[in-house]
Protein backbone atom coordinates (compact mmCIF):
# COMPACT_ATOMS: atom_id res chain seq x y z
CA UNK A 1 0.00 0.00 0.00
CA UNK A 2 1.63 3.16 -0.95
CA UNK A 3 1.23 6.21 1.39
CA UNK A 4 1.16 9.88 0.47
CA UNK A 5 2.79 12.50 2.65
CA UNK A 6 2.56 16.38 1.65
CA UNK A 7 5.31 17.97 1.59
CA UNK A 8 6.39 21.53 3.01
CA UNK A 9 6.65 24.50 1.51
CA UNK A 10 10.35 24.31 1.44
CA UNK A 11 9.84 20.77 -0.28
CA UNK A 12 10.59 19.28 2.68
CA UNK A 13 8.87 15.96 3.80
CA UNK A 14 7.93 15.91 7.53
CA UNK A 15 6.92 12.15 8.75
CA UNK A 16 4.95 10.31 11.47
CA UNK A 17 6.98 7.73 13.49
CA UNK A 18 5.29 5.66 15.68
CA UNK A 19 7.58 5.18 18.74
CA UNK A 20 6.67 2.56 21.44
CA UNK A 21 9.74 3.32 24.15
CA UNK A 22 9.13 1.13 26.75
CA UNK A 23 6.98 -2.07 27.70
CA UNK A 24 3.07 -1.34 28.60
CA UNK A 25 3.26 2.10 26.72
CA UNK A 26 1.14 2.79 23.52
CA UNK A 27 2.70 4.28 20.39
CA UNK A 28 3.22 7.70 20.32
CA UNK A 29 3.61 9.77 16.87
CA UNK A 30 6.97 11.83 16.63
CA UNK A 31 7.72 13.66 13.80
CA UNK A 32 11.06 13.42 11.85
CA UNK A 33 12.10 14.93 8.72
CA UNK A 34 13.20 12.90 5.92
CA UNK A 35 16.86 13.50 5.08
CA UNK A 36 18.43 11.51 2.62
CA UNK A 37 21.70 12.50 3.04
CA UNK A 38 21.95 11.47 6.30
CA UNK A 39 23.21 7.91 7.03
CA UNK A 40 21.60 7.49 10.79
CA UNK A 41 18.20 8.31 12.08
CA UNK A 42 18.88 10.48 14.75
CA UNK A 43 16.09 11.77 17.69
CA UNK A 44 17.22 14.63 19.85
CA UNK A 45 17.07 14.47 23.49
CA UNK A 46 14.03 16.65 24.27
CA UNK A 47 12.22 14.40 22.35
CA UNK A 48 13.27 11.64 23.99
CA UNK A 49 11.98 13.30 27.18
CA UNK A 50 8.72 13.87 26.16
CA UNK A 51 8.35 9.85 25.06
CA UNK A 52 9.10 9.56 28.61
CA UNK A 53 12.79 8.42 28.96
CA UNK A 54 14.34 10.47 31.80
CA UNK A 55 17.86 12.49 31.72
CA UNK A 56 19.20 10.02 33.87
CA UNK A 57 17.72 6.76 32.05
CA UNK A 58 19.83 8.39 28.79
CA UNK A 59 22.85 8.87 30.29
CA UNK A 60 23.00 5.01 31.83
CA UNK A 61 21.75 3.51 28.86
CA UNK A 62 22.77 5.28 25.66
CA UNK A 63 25.11 2.76 24.14
CA UNK A 64 28.68 4.37 24.37
CA UNK A 65 30.39 1.59 22.46
CA UNK A 66 28.26 2.42 19.77
CA UNK A 67 28.65 5.98 19.07
CA UNK A 68 29.32 7.25 15.21
CA UNK A 69 30.71 10.37 14.14
CA UNK A 70 27.84 12.51 12.08
CA UNK A 71 28.25 15.52 10.31
CA UNK A 72 26.57 18.83 10.54
CA UNK A 73 25.97 22.20 8.98
CA UNK A 74 29.17 23.92 8.37
CA UNK A 75 30.96 20.49 7.54
CA UNK A 76 31.29 20.41 11.92
CA UNK A 77 31.34 16.78 12.88
CA UNK A 78 29.66 15.67 16.10
CA UNK A 79 29.25 12.42 18.04
CA UNK A 80 26.38 10.82 18.37
CA UNK A 81 25.28 7.45 20.73
CA UNK A 82 22.64 4.97 20.22
CA UNK A 83 19.76 4.77 22.29
CA UNK A 84 17.81 1.93 22.44
CA UNK A 85 13.78 2.39 21.76
CA UNK A 86 11.67 -0.78 22.38
CA UNK A 87 9.42 -0.56 18.80
CA UNK A 88 9.16 2.04 16.33
CA UNK A 89 6.53 1.53 13.47
CA UNK A 90 6.85 3.56 9.94
CA UNK A 91 3.88 2.55 7.28
CA UNK A 92 3.28 -0.89 8.50
CA UNK A 93 6.96 -1.87 9.10
CA UNK A 94 8.16 -2.76 12.51
CA UNK A 95 11.72 -1.84 13.62
CA UNK A 96 12.51 -3.34 16.66
CA UNK A 97 14.98 -2.30 19.15
CA UNK A 98 16.06 -0.31 15.91
CA UNK A 99 19.37 2.08 16.70
CA UNK A 100 18.16 5.15 16.65
CA UNK A 101 21.22 8.33 17.37
CA UNK A 102 21.27 11.34 19.58
CA UNK A 103 23.82 13.74 19.72
CA UNK A 104 25.30 13.98 23.05
CA UNK A 105 26.84 17.56 22.82
CA UNK A 106 25.22 20.49 21.38
CA UNK A 107 21.78 19.24 21.54
CA UNK A 108 19.91 22.56 20.86
CA UNK A 109 16.69 21.79 19.39
CA UNK A 110 18.42 19.41 17.03
CA UNK A 111 14.96 17.98 14.57
CA UNK A 112 14.12 14.65 14.75
CA UNK A 113 15.89 13.03 11.06
CA UNK A 114 14.36 10.25 9.61
CA UNK A 115 18.04 8.42 7.73
CA UNK A 116 18.34 6.39 4.77
CA UNK A 117 18.90 3.62 7.06
CA UNK A 118 15.42 3.47 7.65
CA UNK A 119 14.21 4.80 4.15
CA UNK A 120 15.93 1.69 2.43
CA UNK A 121 13.47 -0.35 3.88
CA UNK A 122 10.79 1.03 1.40
CA UNK A 123 10.08 2.19 -2.11
CA UNK A 124 10.04 6.49 -2.42
CA UNK A 125 9.70 8.70 -4.87
CA UNK A 126 9.31 12.30 -4.35
CA UNK A 127 7.35 14.68 -6.58
CA UNK A 128 8.05 18.46 -6.29
CA UNK A 129 5.75 18.94 -9.21
CA UNK A 130 2.51 17.18 -7.21
CA UNK A 131 4.09 18.09 -3.73
CA UNK A 132 3.58 14.64 -2.31
CA UNK A 133 6.24 11.99 -1.21
CA UNK A 134 4.53 8.74 -2.36
CA UNK A 135 6.37 5.88 -0.01
CA UNK A 136 5.71 1.92 0.86
CA UNK A 137 7.09 -0.81 2.32
CA UNK A 138 9.24 -3.36 0.00
CA UNK A 139 11.92 -6.26 0.21
CA UNK A 140 13.84 -4.89 -2.70
CA UNK A 141 13.14 -0.79 -2.11
CA UNK A 142 14.12 1.29 -4.95
CA UNK A 143 14.48 4.53 -4.14
CA UNK A 144 13.87 7.27 -7.02
CA UNK A 145 14.37 10.97 -6.60
CA UNK A 146 14.04 14.31 -8.54
CA UNK A 147 17.37 14.75 -10.63
CA UNK A 148 18.41 17.66 -12.04
CA UNK A 149 19.81 17.86 -16.02
CA UNK A 150 22.85 16.37 -16.32
CA UNK A 151 23.10 15.43 -12.43
CA UNK A 152 24.98 11.92 -11.55
CA UNK A 153 24.05 10.15 -8.60
CA UNK A 154 26.39 11.09 -6.24
CA UNK A 155 25.50 14.46 -6.34
CA UNK A 156 22.17 13.95 -4.86
CA UNK A 157 22.77 16.56 -1.97
CA UNK A 158 22.82 19.12 -4.00
CA UNK A 159 19.34 18.94 -5.14
CA UNK A 160 17.51 21.97 -3.06
CA UNK A 161 14.78 20.88 -0.70
CA UNK A 162 15.74 17.36 0.50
Amino acid sequence: MTNKVKLTDEGRAMIQFQLKPFEGMTLERVRFKLDTGADLTTISKKELNVLGYSPEWIKENTVKEEKRTLSSAGGRSVTAYYVPILISNLFGRDFKKWPFYIRIEDDRDYPNLLGIDVLAHFNFSISYDSGFLEIEPASNPVIRLPMLEGQEVGELSSVKGV
